[in-house]
């Protein structure tokens, strides 16, 4: 799994991002958190997570400043910027530094999704195995809940319930999953899903709105956002120049 060092000076804060984030489900374990920068710089440097998510104001030390001492050191991590006073210098000094993704507080669950899809993505560095190839040697339970999450792709998916469903530890699932699709639990059934909107777009005459309902998204804005995520386009914008 991937490592995160999550940064805020807000405890409750803090502690609702370590706590509530699905960060286990898209293949990501917190190796460590910290309400003051100056501890976190330390630690961070020590730890080596592959992710750094940090709160931009905080005292003594603002997250762009600790992310360029962390860039001075020679550190090759991934940075997300967490703040609810962002402004437009802000975030170009972020980006500046090559930062990965800004999200604005308070956190949204579908926003935060999406990033960490996208950090995964990111880090795995290589396209994962063709979902409907079945590896050679492969756990039989773990092949078997494969075939479960593909016939029900279109329900929610967490580690514990598939744990407990399939006689699997959550940590197996994941190495699992990243051995032999080279992704997370999330990305495969994003996966699954869009493969199935793209389907449901060119071969029915079903509404978008339609479309998202039967993928599995309840929300049809979070659909449109992954879709685009996914295809590089809106659903309205595919159709138009694809369909």
């Amino acid at each position: 799994m991937y490592r995160v060092y999550v940064v805020d000076d807000d405890e409750l804060i803090l502690e609702e991002i370590v706590e509530t984030v699905p960060w286990m489900d898209n293949g990501f374990e917190v190796a460590g958190y910290n309400t003051s920068p100056h501890t976190a710089l330390e630690q961070i440097q020590k730890l080596r997570p592959d992710v750094v998510f940090s709160d931009l104001k905080m005292p003594a030390m603002d997250g762009v400043e600790m992310i360029r001492m962390l860039k001075g050191s020679g550190a090759d991590y991934e940075f997300v910027m967490l703040s609810a006073f962002g402004t437009f210098e802000d975030s170009r000094a972020f980006f500046l530094l090559e930062g990965f993704d800004y999200i604005l507080k308070p956190l949204q669950q579908a926003e935060v999704q999406i990033v960490l899809e996208r950090l995964a993505k990111k880090l795995a560095g290589k396209p994962g195995r063709p979902l409907l190839a079945e590896p050679k040697g492969a756990n039989p339970a773990f092949m078997e809940m494969v075939a479960y999450i593909k016939e029900n792709f279109c329900q929610k998916h967490t580690l514990g319930q598939l744990s407990s469903q399939f006689n699997l530890s959550e940590n197996y699932i994941c190495n699992l999953f990243s051995k032999h699709y080279n992704s997370t639990l999330t990305r495969f059934v994003t996966e699954l899903r869009m493969r199935e909107a793209l389907r449901m777009m060119k071969q029915t005459p079903k509404a978008f709105k339609e479309i998202a309902v039967d993928c599995g998204y309840s929300d049809y804005y979070y659909f449109c956002k992954v879709f685009k995520e996914h295809y590089g386009a809106s659903p309205t914008q595919y159709r138009m120049e694809n369909l």
